[in-house]
């Protein structure tokens, strides 16, 4: 692969895992050869060490590699350090992460008693959070030295200790100078990284991990990419931590979660993966682990051949142009197919010989491209690459016709991903539609696993539609596929809730408030609801939501309307009530 702009992965025709440097976290090693280590973070306060410790042993025997802990301040800092020493006394010594914003000083007392430190560029400069465009003020050089004198003290201790730092940018969380000069851009998102990697290598520090975080997956997905490419023309790419922050709970939580993971995954990139659910930390390991489970097995999946890479766009998203054929592609959302009825825009027949719309429509299947009227193309990427010139020129000028591709290779992104490319290189406009097969029984699994394998494609608009072959039910095959669509930003087809999964610095029953705001408003079809435990990530992570729900202190919540503060510090008990008031208010409310 010689086209520069591809270089965030080693190939996109064939899996092959990202090379990253091999650091050490404690009794484990990251990146390199190293297995994709499966790592959550406890909800608990850290000033409470039994109830932290309990939690950790929890995430432990579900099988979490790595435990992360929330370390507001100095005092927190020192019973990490007591955590520590309960699990050891249990025998328990996976490495833990003392995760830091805004405090120097908690890090620099973390530093010493566990095996890494989380730092978040956006607040670790102690700015206050402003949004505004005037906080440009010092030149590179003077940024590059504040930069170089907060983490001197923080890199001598871990030197000393043998402590590793994740550097953790968050999209909801970016200094006012990186907001000022990129905008909460992918493009800003790295800067913010690579100004802390230039700091720490000029201290002599590489024992480095980086995140690179957002509750919007093609963000996230975007940002990653570019993240990698960044580092592999910087001639060092460190391991890399996958996440979609605040991705929620339930189906919705872990169907976005494994379409932005995997998406990443898919091309080889990721050293270690944390799924954050609005669920008990350990419920993330085992979501996790089948998602890590599910995209080793495309290192046996052959090559799938050269891909028009000039037309790709992995940095931005940019829908594959076509024309409108069957009521799908050019500025129609994609369409999803089952088999039986259901909710789906068409009914496929169990032998597939057509299909039916809502209305009733009757479209056939063929194999034969050469068909005239109306009808689905079934080709695979293989079958259409030997196809004639006669019926290339012959797709190249039609308007009624749609492509249903089968995978072939069992690697579906790369696959389909290839035959998008191929057919717009080739001057073919007809929408395209991904035939997904499988045989997952398990109902859970299938949504994580048709979720990672079409998340991509989803993501970077390479395809106009699903249809869905499943042994389960229509009207579940449906559910999931438009769960999947408005998980990757393609189609809204239900409330949105966009809400983090709760730390230490969570003042209120996360968990219990986000099913009770999902029960009164999961009826308003289209409207983004953040649900926030405080105001780290808070406004930031749900910028493009209607109305936020913050976590403002203990029992206290304040309300946005996007990102401007609408009520502050209510008490919890007349703040739902508020929100639906204020909703109602601009018109949006209407009865279940």
């Amino acid at each position: 692969m010689n086209n520069d702009k591809l270089a965030f992965a080693n190939s996109i025709s064939k899996y092959s895992r990202l090379e990253t440097r091999k650091i050490h976290v404690g009794t484990i090693s990251l990146g390199g050869d190293a297995p994709i280590r499966i790592q959550s973070m406890t909800t608990t306060d850290t000033n409470n060490v039994d109830a932290s410790t309990r939690q950790s042993i929890q995430i432990i025997n579900a099988g979490g590699e790595i435990v992360r802990l929330t370390t507001q301040g100095e005092k927190e800092a020192r019973n990490i350090g007591l955590i520590r020493a309960e699990l050891d006394k249990n025998n328990h010594h996976t490495p833990l992460v003392a995760d830091v914003h805004f405090n120097p000083n908690a890090a620099l007392t973390a530093a010493a008693r566990v095996e890494a430190v989380r730092i978040n560029p956006g607040n670790y400069t102690g700015e206050a959070k402003r949004f505004n465009a005037d906080a440009d003020k010092l030149s590179d050089e003077q940024w590059h030295d504040l930069i170089i004198n907060k983490l001197r003290p923080l890199v001598e201790t871990c030197k000393q200790h043998h402590t590793a730092i994740r550097i953790g940018v968050n999209h909801g969380s970016l200094s006012d100078r990186v907001m000022a000069k990129y905008g909460d851009t992918p493009q800003g998102m790295v800067a913010s990284c690579t100004e802390y990697i230039d700091a720490l290598e000029q201290l002599d520090f590489r024992q480095i991990a980086i995140s690179i975080k957002s509750s919007n997956t093609r963000v996230m997905v975007q940002t990653v990419r570019l993240l990698a490419a960044t580092l592999r023309q910087r001639g060092a790419i460190y391991p890399l931590h996958l996440g979609v922050t605040e991705a929620g709970s339930d189906a919705e939580g872990r169907i976005k979660s494994a379409a932005g993971i995997g998406a990443l995954l898919n091309d080889g990139i990721g050293d270690t993966i944390r799924v954050s659910l609005t669920e008990a930390p350990e419920a993330e390991i085992p979501v996790a682990r089948s998602l890590v489970d599910h995209c080793a097995r495309l290192a046996n999946t052959p090559d799938v051949g050269t891909v028009a890479s000039d037309l790709y766009s992995p940095f931005a998203y940019n829908r594959r142009p076509t024309v409108e054929a069957l009521g799908i592609g050019s500025t129609n959302h994609p369409v999803v197919a089952t088999q039986g009825q259901s909710q789906a825009d068409w009914t496929l027949s169990h032998d597939l010989p057509t299909v039916t719309t809502k209305e009733g429509l009757s479209i056939p299947i063929t194999t034969a491209p050469s068909t005239s009227g109306p009808c689905l193309i079934r080709l695979t990427l293989n079958e259409f690459r030997n196809l004639p010139d006669t019926d290339i020129a012959n797709l190249r000028h039609r308007s009624d016709a749609a492509i249903l591709a089968p995978c072939q290779s069992g690697n579906n992104q790369a696959e389909l991903r290839a035959f998008a490319l191929e057919l717009t290189s080739r001057g073919i406009q007809l929408p395209l539609v991904c035939l997904y097969e499988s045989s997952q029984t398990d109902y859970p699994l299938f949504q994580l696993q048709m979720s990672a394998d079409l998340g991509g494609l989803l993501i970077d608009g390479l395809i106009d539609g699903i249809a869905v072959v499943a042994p389960h039910s229509p009207q579940q095959v449906a559910d999931t596929a438009l769960m999947l669509l408005q998980a990757t930003r393609a189609r809204f087809s239900r409330t949105e809730f966009i809400s983090c999964p709760g730390c230490g610095r969570t003042l209120y029953d996360i968990q219990s408030t986000v099913a009770l705001i999902k029960s009164q408003f999961g009826h308003l079809k289209g409207l983004k609801i953040g649900i926030m435990g405080c105001i780290v990530n808070g406004i930031g992570e749900m910028a493009d939501a209607d109305y936020g729900y913050v976590g403002a202190g203990r029992g206290k919540i304040s309300l946005y309307r996007g990102k401007g503060l609408v009520r502050r510090s209510l008490d919890q008990e007349e703040a739902l009530a508020a929100l639906k008031q204020l909703i109602t208010d601009d018109g949006k409310w209407i009865e279940p």
